[in-house]
């Protein structure tokens, strides 16, 4: 026991110091504080990350949200909302904070270690889909690879979507296969889709269709937004595409004619990347697909 305290043990006690103040009176007032705090920060959507992380700390939805805007704030979300927008502020991904993030609207647990799944990576997914459903040859269901699978997000939405299709995802990380496995089980995917631990597509036979979305940043891309993430998902040599030469050589080699291959990219790879697989597929239709933006997001090879 310190001094202090000791010295406040003896004689009468005086009044109770009167709690202090509610960081915030209403929803509506922590949403206002938590925007102006996150606009000067690294969120790019401020008004998004300052609604999830509150409906989090709250477990309400965006409806519940909205309609309770004016109520008061119960004390343990208020008292939490604050550390909580700090950690955003400081870089840490919203998804990291929640513990979850939605893709093809299935939630993936995600977490330090792991690579947070992106929005633009749905494109690629629903690209591939649309092909796969069009090839009559594949009803029965193709072979599909993920390489790079990271919590599974593209091998188990492919899985969802196409419930004939097999499918297996690779990584090199225990602990993204860790994620991996828990969203596996989560979405009740254990028998239909296999994970691996291997280099690139060294542990795996013949495919039918290789997703690949490697780490394809160039180390001077990093920027705070992204610096609580994994460098080892995210950069890939001086110009970010030291994987996919890797990769390119061995897909040649074990996929299926016919079949396909498609590989997210960062726009300015855009021609570098389509000479790497016109000359790993010189035969193949090359191509390359942009994202709901408009920007050059990933190329496709149908072999």
């Amino acid at each position: 026991m310190s001094g202090d305290e000791r010295a406040r043990g003896g004689g009468a006690r005086g009044p109770a110091p009167a709690p202090a103040p509610l960081p915030f009176g209403t929803a509506r007032d922590a949403l206002a504080w938590a925007v102006a705090a996150l606009r000067d920060g690294v969120s790019e959507s401020p008004r998004l990350d300052a609604e999830v992380l509150l409906r989090h700390l709250l477990d309400w939805d965006r409806a519940q949200l909205f309609a309770r805007l004016n109520d008061p704030l119960p004390e343990a979300a208020a008292s939490g909302y604050r550390p909580l927008i700090a950690r955003r502020v400081a870089g840490e991904p919203v998804a990291y904070l929640v513990g979850e993030r939605e893709f093809m609207g299935l939630s993936f647990v995600v977490g330090p270690g792991v690579l947070v799944p992106r929005p633009e990576t749905e494109d690629l997914v629903e690209w591939l889909v649309a092909r796969i459903r069009a090839e009559s040859r594949w009803h029965g269901g193709p072979r599909i690879v993920d390489v790079g699978t990271g919590s599974g997000a593209i091998a188990l939405s492919l899985a969802s979507l196409l419930p004939a299709a097999r499918v297996v995802g690779v990584d090199l990380s225990p602990l993204a296969l860790r994620y991996a496995r828990e969203n596996r089980a989560r979405l009740n995917l254990d028998r239909r889709v296999g994970l691996v631990r291997g280099d690139l597509l060294a542990p795996i036979g013949a495919a039918d269709v290789i997703a690949a979305n490697l780490p394809y940043l160039r180390p001077d891309q990093l920027h705070t937004g992204i610096a609580d993430e994994p460098a080892e998902a995210l950069f890939a040599g001086q110009d970010g595409l030291d994987l996919y030469r890797a990769l390119l050589p061995q897909a040649a080699r074990l996929l299926h004619s016919p079949g396909i291959l498609v590989a997210e990219i960062d726009p300015s790879q855009t021609v570098a990347m389509r000479d790497l697989c016109r000359a790993a597929f010189p035969t193949s239709t090359v191509q390359v697909q942009r994202d709901l933006a408009g920007f050059d997001r990933f190329v496709s090879v149908v072999h």
